[in-house]
Order: C-alpha cells, then structure tokens, then sequence
C-alpha cells in the first residue's frame, strides 16, 4: 500500500526542521556504543575545538565527525534537496559543505587526525563502519571518510 504525502504548511515544516537533533543522534550514539565496546575512550562535543567534534578520542589526538548525508550533502542515496525555497536551501548546503572542508583543515593544522563518518556508512554496514574506523583510530593515517 502506497503512503500518500500530506502537503505541509511552512510552520509544520519548520517545526520539524527545529526539532533535528545536532547532538546524540542515533548513528552517533552506534558509534559511540561501538568505540566504547572496542575498549576506546573518548569525549563528547568540544565546543572549544573548530566544529565541535562529535567525539575526541584523547589518547590517539583524533576527532571524528558522524554526518547526517541530507545535511552536508554526502551526495549518496540520502541526499535530496527539498523543492520548496530552492535559494535557501542550496545556500544553506553549500555553506554546509564549505564549513565542513575549513573546519577539517583547521583542526589538521591543530595536529589533530580527522574522522569523518557518514551516516549511510552505518546504515549500510555498522560492524565495518566500526571496524575501518578503529582501525583509522590507532595507524598514522592523517584522515578518513567512511
């Protein structure tokens, strides 16, 4: 049976986009179960640190970004761009991107290795999400995008 879609008012669409979660989403929360099952320890959200990092794992000087691929644009099968307000939101994403580009340089010149893992990554595969990611944790490598 086909859902229909209800056509949503400007005010139930910014309801909904206020209520969009930045921090302890659910990919992130797997993620951090599956670090902390793997014997990693790791702070939450340095607000002080370029782009507060979703975490920061001390020990191995890496932080790690858990992005969402509808809001900085991953390009995979969870992108889409909303048709209503086009302008907006291609600015939007486009800032998104950049931000996340500078944010990642800033934090190498810092020293710090830099993690990036996308949401469809865990969708379609946690276990070797994970395990590329700790791996990444302990090498020398300077990044990753998973």
């Amino acid at each position: 049976m086909k859902r229909s879609r209800k056509k949503r008012t400007p005010m139930n669409r910014s309801q909904m986009m206020q209520a969009v979660r930045s921090e302890d989403t659910k990919p992130e929360m797997l993620v951090r179960r599956g670090l902390f099952k793997a014997g990693l320890r790791y702070r939450l959200h340095r607000h002080d640190l370029p782009g507060s990092p979703d975490l920061y794992i001390l020990k191995y000087g890496v932080v790690v970004f858990i992005n969402g691929c509808f809001w900085h644009q991953h390009g995979c099968k969870f992108t889409s761009r909303p048709k209503s307000n086009p302008e907006f939101w291609n600015d939007k994403f486009t800032n998104n991107v950049i931000r996340d580009i500078k944010t990642s340089w800033k934090l190498s010149l810092q020293g710090f290795r830099v993690a990036t893992v996308w949401e469809c990554s865990i969708k379609n595969n946690l276990d070797r999400t994970l395990e590329i990611l700790v791996s990444f944790i302990k090498s020398d490598e300077e990044s990753i995008e998973i």
